[in-house]
């Protein structure tokens, strides 16, 4: 009988711990969501660009890493990709335009964050709208897209997703915060 209720309490310790953790998680990522995420769009970047510095500095095998890691997320294509010291940089014009326009719109967002409302849906397709044309046209052969409008379109396509997506967050954010002031903490269910 002993053991049982050794185990229950330990058991109810342990609950006890993770809940405060699991708590303390959500309210750092609900008060600077758009730190990491700007955080995350810097690394980002910075590896792309970091990738042709170690080719040219003769660091092969760790820029192919970074060619490697980011071939998941863009086809490479080298006369899509900007080029820095002698080799493209490990995403193409594209996204480089997208990621370092959803970097460009978080800075910002945080200056507006309090009262920016989110970009409707109808503005949203109408700003993101050239990029699939741009992309389509090309991906079907019947025109070549040029540098300036791949990084026209990407940017627009960036800026646009953060006008729509941040307010939302930075809502749902601050909505989390009072339900957790309201309950005063994460509800949990028994097991």
């Amino acid at each position: 009988m002993k053991e049982s209720a050794v185990s229950a309490r330990t058991v109810s310790c342990l609950e006890q711990v993770v809940n405060r953790l699991a708590e303390g998680l959500v309210r750092v990522i609900s008060h600077h969501w758009l730190v990491l995420v700007n955080g995350i769009l810097v690394l980002y970047l910075a590896l792309a660009v970091l990738a042709p510095l170690l080719m040219a500095w003769g660091l092969s095998l760790p820029g192919r890493l970074i060619y490697l890691l980011f071939r998941a997320l863009c086809h490479q294509l080298p006369s899509h990709s900007y080029f820095l010291a002698g080799h493209q940089l490990a995403c193409c014009q594209r996204c480089t335009a997208i990621y370092g326009s959803l970097l460009l719109g978080g800075l910002l967002f945080s200056a507006v964050r309090g009262w920016l409302r989110p970009l409707p849906w109808k503005g949203y397709l109408f700003f993101i709208a050239p990029m699939a044309v741009d992309g389509l046209t090309q991906l079907f052969g019947w025109r070549e897209s040029t540098w300036e409008l791949r990084t026209l379109t990407g940017g627009l396509f960036g800026l646009a997703t953060v006008w729509l997506m941040y307010p939302l967050v930075q809502r749902t954010m601050v909505e989390l915060r009072g339900l957790l002031h309201q309950t005063g903490g994460l509800v949990t269910r028994p097991l």
